[in-house]
């Protein structure tokens, strides 16, 4: 077996050897005569595409980096590394046609290109899909490891579906607390990273405590990723990140910036109260935000979860050359371009 020191090592050895197992699975599960279902989880999962186009593979990373921080082999974790990315990527077609998003990776959402019914249909396959790829962990790891892995996936499922729940209802409240928002973001965000983690610690059979420290860096490195993206909605450059720095405004999303400056900002919460928010006045309101002390707010919240996750990390048993490369992974998901 290669032996992986950097994070860029890890990320050259296992990426391959996951894409390889998850085009596998895909090629199997559809041999039948059901091409274009084969088509759309291909299109979607971006098999194929250059890596740009593929979506990050953070969650199978980490499933496949953990167990590997265990001691035990990483092979053994690719039936849940391919598990975890067909979950994020249902719940991915599903946000689109909830959200009405057009684009998903810069192309069409897959129920823009396929229409609503198929888009509906295949969120719900690649979902059943997740699970019958977990089984394939019984060839591996012990009867009752397999169990707690596929009783892990399907809590973190409904946190999932918690937390989408919560984002959607919140579109039709004026006011939402931190706190609210957070119990979001833990189920949106978080769940399904804290599951990666933990289920890399679960199929390296390290005992339920350990566990449970390999989950709690993955909830904190998931709210600190989730904050640091509102902060790119408002302040960060499109040139870098691709990412509109008004539409959270002009969508009045409750990202956390935006909570924040409707608590304390009254020109900001004022102006939001006006209605529909031009790209110009959008703007300007992201300046009354940072003038107003928001974004700094904002900064030191998001740095406080990170600095939870790296506590949680050296707290973790974990290989040396795995905790190194996960703490480089977190910084460059915290001071990401896009």
């Amino acid at each position: 077996m290669v032996f992986m020191k950097t994070l860029k090592e890890f990320q050259k050895k296992l990426i391959p050897e996951f894409i390889k197992s998850l085009e596998k699975y895909v090629d199997s599960s559809f041999s039948n005569g059901f091409i274009e279902l084969n088509e759309i989880y291909k299109y979607h999962l971006g098999l194929g595409d250059d890596y740009s186009k593929q979506g990050k593979r953070i969650r199978p990373l980490l499933t496949l980096m953990c167990c590997a921080g265990t001691g035990a082999d990483w092979q053994r974790a690719l039936p849940a590394a391919v598990s975890i990315e067909l979950i994020h990527n249902y719940s991915l077609i599903h946000d689109d046609i909830e959200d009405n998003g057009l684009m998903r990776r810069g192309k069409d959402a897959v129920w823009v290109k396929w229409g609503l019914p198929h888009g509906l249909n295949a969120g719900d396959a690649m979902f059943a899909s997740a699970f019958e790829v977990l089984l394939a962990l019984r060839d591996n790891v012990s009867e009752s490891s397999m169990l707690k892995a596929v009783k892990l996936l399907a809590e973190t499922c409904k946190q999932l579906a918690m937390g989408q729940f919560l984002d959607i209802d919140f579109e039709k409240r004026k006011f939402i607390s931190v706190d609210e928002y957070l119990q979001m973001v833990n189920g949106k965000t978080a769940a399904l990273i804290s599951c990666s983690t933990k289920m890399g610690a679960l199929i390296g059979e390290f005992p339920q405590e350990e566990q449970e420290k390999y989950h709690d860096f993955g909830k904190a490195l998931g709210i600190a990723f989730q904050m640091y993206d509102d902060w790119l909605g408002i302040w960060g450059d499109f040139k870098n990140t691709g990412k509109s720095t008004t539409g959270d405004i002009v969508e009045g999303k409750k990202t956390l910036p935006i909570i924040l400056g409707i608590k304390n900002s009254t020109r900001f919460a004022d102006k939001l109260k006006t209605g529909k928010i031009s790209q110009n006045v959008a703007i300007e309101m992201a300046k009354w935000l940072r003038e107003d002390g928001i974004e700094e707010i904002v900064i030191d919240t998001y740095t406080q979860w990170t600095e939870n996750a790296f506590v949680s990390l050296e707290e973790m048993k974990c290989t040396r050359h795995v905790r190194n490369a996960l703490m480089e992974l977190t910084n460059n998901l915290l001071i990401r371009k896009k």
